[in-house]
């Protein structure tokens, strides 16, 4: 079971925080979360540092089209590609940039580095790019695909990365802090899939940051 934190918003109402983890179904039940406990609309709730943070409208937007057209966005990433697919989840997709390294451990630290240069990592392929809201508030979201020559080098790099504190993927530009906090990673035979989403200006609530990680990795090309 991954690690969380428990946090508290101002009404009294806790809320789990995952450290990191995997997970197809954690966007839908993350959200379900915040909407049934009344975190939309403006409604005081924990933020990212584990301080009180307030949802805007867009901000409710977003959380609402992430809940109901996850689906429809991923067929829309598949056929039209991934901007088309963050407009119906309301986020407007800036200029990506992209990176690509052989020396899997020069992009990495921690025991996720001192894996990546055991095992038989072949490539790793990190795109970073900025998530705008109705609003003008940004996130930035750094999704990594690390290639395997084996499907069970993949299973132990994934086991190990979702675990907070082992180290993680060097973001392409360093324009904000990646925690670890708002993560989410998925396997594909001998690849694995990072997602992490921070807010530029430190003011998105955790939440909103989680289930855009998450949405992240649905809509990455597999």
């Amino acid at each position: 079971m991954p690690d969380v934190d428990i946090r508290s918003r101002p009404d009294g109402s806790k809320y789990p925080i995952p450290k990191k983890r995997g997970g197809a179904v954690a966007a839908a039940a993350g959200v379900g979360l915040l909407v049934a406990s009344g975190g939309v609309g403006g409604v005081g709730a924990g933020g990212a540092a584990g301080g009180s943070a307030v949802f805007s409208s867009a901000e409710s937007a977003v959380v609402r089209a992430i809940q109901s057209k996850l689906p429809k966005a991923k067929r829309t990433a598949r056929r039209s590609g991934p901007a088309k697919a963050w407009r119906q989840l309301r986020l407007r997709k800036g200029r990506q940039r992209e990176d690509s390294a052989a020396e899997c451990r020069t992009v990495s630290f921690g025991q996720v580095q001192d894996f990546l240069t055991r095992e038989s990592c072949r490539i790793v392929r990190r795109v970073q790019y900025p998530l705008t809201d109705d609003e003008g508030d940004v996130i930035t979201v750094l999704v990594s695909r690390v290639h395997f020559t084996t499907g069970s080098d993949a299973v132990a790099f994934k086991h190990l990365i979702d675990r907070h504190g082992t180290g993680d993927i060097r973001p392409v530009v360093s324009v904000v802090r990646f925690t670890g906090h708002h993560y989410d990673s998925d396997r594909d035979g001998s690849t694995v899939l990072v997602a992490e989403a921070e807010s530029l200006d430190g003011t998105s609530p955790a939440e909103v940051l989680q289930a855009t990680a998450e949405a992240a990795i649905a809509l990455a090309p597999r």
